[in-house]
């Protein structure tokens, strides 16, 4: 039940970022940048993917980490965007509002507008998918790190308690279990603010902290169990 809980989790606060993000995007492009509309959220774009291909130029997880990614992110943007008929539906129901049925001229303007008002957040949407994407892998190629301060902050809460279990140390509850439900709030909450952070950010700065926040609280936790099970 555990095993299918996680997977099932994930996929949870994936889903959960990427709306969020498209619903922050949405929300500036009618407060904030209504000028720059969906060409905000495509620098965005481009920015996390020279991020990408300039940072995880080597990693342990894959060989060629830039090429397998941009695979992976242009095999996203043809099944989502292209193979399922989202572009060439928006392209021709743009040129059919511009046109006009001929059979109410009168409104062929306000369509015209209405498609012109819409396209904006269809492109802003597509962009937004894309960058989500390619922050997911991103955030997939950072794992060592995570894997790496875990590690580490768990041999290091460990060696603590050994410590203070030889050491005849103060024996208390509270903090372990005070800390024990911060684990996943560490884990999970930069996270799914870099997922949907609406402007561009350098990876490292929401990761890094990040993982030694993560890499902080199991010491903590590791370091503070009881000292006889």
């Amino acid at each position: 039940m555990v095993l299918w809980d996680f997977p099932m989790g994930l996929i949870g606060i994936l889903l959960g970022s990427l709306l969020v993000s498209l619903l922050i995007e949405y929300a500036c492009i009618a407060l904030l940048w209504p000028d720059e509309g969906a060409a905000h959220s495509y620098r965005v774009m481009l920015a996390e993917s020279q991020w990408l291909s300039e940072g995880y130029t080597r990693s342990l997880l894959m060989s060629a980490p830039v090429e397998t990614v941009s695979r992976w992110v242009h095999v996203a943007w043809q099944w989502l965007f292209v193979d399922s008929g989202f572009s060439g539906w928006l392209q021709s129901f743009k040129s059919l509002s511009e046109k006009g049925s001929g059979l109410i001229p009168a409104l062929n303007g306000v369509g015209a507008s209405l498609v012109s008002w819409l396209e904006v957040y269809l492109q802003a949407t597509i962009w937004v998918t894309l960058i989500f994407f390619i922050r997911v892998m991103i955030l997939f190629l950072s794992l060592p790190l995570f894997a790496l301060v875990i590690i580490t902050g768990v041999v290091d809460g460990l060696v603590r308690r050994d410590l203070r279990r030889y050491g005849a140390g103060y024996e208390s509850s509270f903090v372990y279990h005070h800390a024990k439900r911060f684990i996943k709030p560490a884990l999970y909450g930069p996270c799914m603010l870099y997922l949907a952070w609406p402007t561009a950010v350098w990876p490292n700065l929401l990761l890094l902290p990040s993982a030694l926040l993560v890499g902080a609280v199991l010491a903590i936790v590791t370091g503070s169990f009881k000292k006889y099970i």
